[in-house]
C-alpha cells in the first residue's frame, strides 16, 4: 500500500506497506469463491480472492496434512473454476480477464486463453461433448473445445449466471 502526505514543511511524504508471506502459504488470505471436488482422487481445489487455487486431500487421516499444492498464475481473483477430461485438467475464470487451462494433478498452468475483455466470473462444463462456456463482465460467453482450446462460438449480451440445479453444466443469460 502506497499512500501520500505532506508533512509541515509541504514535501510530501510516502508511507510503504508490504505483505510478507510464508514461501508456501497453506491457507487463502482472502475469501474464497469456488470450490471443486474431485472424488476420484480424493481432492477438493479451492478458488481465492487471492489469486490463487489451493489443492486439498479430502480423504485425509489425522495425521495427513489436508494442503497438497498451489497453483499460482493468476494475478487477481479466480472466479470459477471446473474440472474437465476425467479430472485431469482443472479451467479457472478470473478477474485478470483470462481462462485458464491447468493440469490438475501437477499443478502447472498449460494455457492462457485471452478472448475477454473484462472479468471472467463464471464456468460451465458439458462432459459429453468436452466443451467448456466462459462468461464474463464484458457481456460475453465463449464457448470452447477443451481438447483444441480453441473458441467455438462466442455471445455478446447481458451476461448473468446462476445455478438452478446446483451443477455447472449450464449458464444462462
Amino acid at each position: 500500500m502506497l499512500t501520500h502526505k505532506n508533512n509541515q514543511g509541504g514535501r510530501k511524504k510516502m508511507q510503504v506497506s508490504f505483505v510478507i508471506r510464508d514461501a508456501e502459504e497453506k491457507r487463502h488470505r482472502n475469501g474464497v469463491n469456488a470450490l471443486q471436488l474431485d472424488p476420484v482422487n480424493g481432492r477438493l481445489y479451492s478458488a481465492g480472492r487471492d489469486a490463487i487455487i489451493r489443492v486439498w486431500n479430502s480423504t485425509q487421516t489425522s495425521s495427513q496434512e489436508p494442503y497438497i499444492q498451489s497453483m499460482e498464475h493468476h494475478n487477481d481473483w479466480v472466479n470459477d473454476i471446473v474440472l474437465c477430461c476425467g479430472g485431469r485438467n482443472l479451467i479457472s475464470a478470473s478477474c485478470d480477464t483470462t481462462v485458464k487451462v491447468w493440469n490438475a494433478h501437477k499443478g502447472f498452468c498449460m494455457s492462457t486463453l485471452r478472448t475477454h475483455r473484462d472479468y471472467v466470473q463464471a464456468l460451465a462444463y458439458a462432459k459429453d461433448r468436452e466443451q467448456v462456456a466462459s462468461a464474463g463482465l464484458d457481456k460475453a460467453i465463449f464457448l470452447w473445445d477443451v481438447n483444441t482450446l480453441t473458441a467455438l462460438t462466442a455471445s455478446n449480451n447481458t451476461v448473468t449466471t446462476s445455478s438452478i440445479t446446483g451443477s455447472k453444466d449450464s449458464i444462462y443469460s
